[in-house]
């Protein structure tokens, strides 16, 4: 397979951004894990989490040997943009996951004292940490330099992303009631305004 990145610094590069961002998002979870434990009042499903980490793992795969296989080439100045699209959108999940503090989990579930979180990233969308993991995607897509490796990326986890927000948001609202059913009259899903 030739090379995708006409340097070994670009590869190295691509490579180190790429590692950092899984190993950031990797650290969020392990912590929201560890401290929905100490205070979980009830899991809604947790099957959800199972098929986000196998669309995440499926698409990953697909979409860097899809760009390495040169498919639907893009040119080669997306690389930085998407880089920084990529850092863009893992930092806005993790701001995402940081202002839910405790009440953030990986898997879909309320604390004892479970109450609508309506400030940052969370005031205009109800599903920013989804919103920021399909800008990571997107920029993965375009670093790879491939119109294949973004549509792998964004169709495989926007599926994915799309069943899991249906599944949260049945949950919450049978467990928040009204708050959360006029946070949802007051917020878009995954886009301020549209959508």
């Amino acid at each position: 397979m030739p090379p995708l990145f006409p340097s070994a610094f670009e590869e190295v590069i691509f490579w180190f951004v790429f590692l950092f961002g899984i190993g950031m998002s990797s650290l969020i979870e392990e912590r929201g894990a560890r401290q929905s434990m100490k205070s979980q009042k009830a899991t809604g499903d947790k099957s959800t989490l199972l098929l986000l980490n196998v669309a995440t793992f499926f698409s990953l795969v697909v979409g860097i040997l899809v760009g390495y296989a040169r498919v639907a080439e893009l040119p080669r100045w997306t690389f930085l943009p998407g880089l920084a699209i990529f850092l863009f959108g893992i930092a806005y999940a993790s701001w995402a996951a940081i202002t839910l503090g405790r009440f953030y989990a990986p898997t879909v579930e309320v604390q004892f004292d479970h109450r609508v979180i309506d400030k940052g990233p969370y005031r205009f969308i109800r599903h920013p940490r989804y919103a920021g993991g399909l800008l990571a995607y997107l920029g993965l897509g375009l670093a790879l330099q491939s119109w294949a490796a973004v549509l792998t990326l964004l169709i495989v986890m926007g599926l994915g992303y799309v069943y899991r927000i249906r599944v949260e948001e049945k949950f919450l609202i049978a467990e928040l009631g009204d708050d959360y059913i006029e946070y949802c009259k007051r917020t878009k899903r995954i886009i301020p305004f549209v959508l």
